[in-house]
């Protein structure tokens, strides 16, 4: 019995590149018009965003996360799939995600206009 438990441990699990946050968020930026558009509209610097493609496995902040998926105007769906890529969800309980989910669902890409709902809500600005 005991040896059936440590050859069960042993078995490393493996880790598929293809649904990676790096990896769905360039398959998306190629759909929609190229790297510097998106991460311009994402307020995301160039070398974040090259730090987060060229490393498929480097963790990316929430807020990050979002700000792409409103920058590309994702619908809810693909929003929802590459947050989960980056092991993220919107959650009805937190204000701020309520927000992020309405601006999806209204397919706003502003996000100026996203930050001052933050702002009136008295949320933390997306900068």
């Amino acid at each position: 019995m005991y040896s059936s438990l440590t050859s069960s441990r042993k078995k490393t699990r493996q880790f598929s590149r293809s649904g990676t946050f790096a990896d769905l968020l360039v398959r998306h930026v190629r759909s929609r018009g190229g790297a510097p558009a998106v991460y311009t509209a994402a307020r995301i610097d160039r070398r974040t965003y090259s730090s987060i493609i060229s490393n498929p496995f480097r963790p990316v902040a929430k807020r990050t996360a979002i700000q792409f998926a409103l920058a590309l105007r994702l619908d809810r769906k693909e929003a929802d799939a590459l947050l989960l890529s980056a092991g993220f969800a919107l959650s009805p309980a937190i204000p701020e995600d309520v927000i992020f989910a309405e601006a999806i669902d209204e397919g706003t890409g502003d996000l100026q206009l996203v930050s001052e709902r933050l702002r009136e809500q008295g949320m933390k600005m997306i900068t």
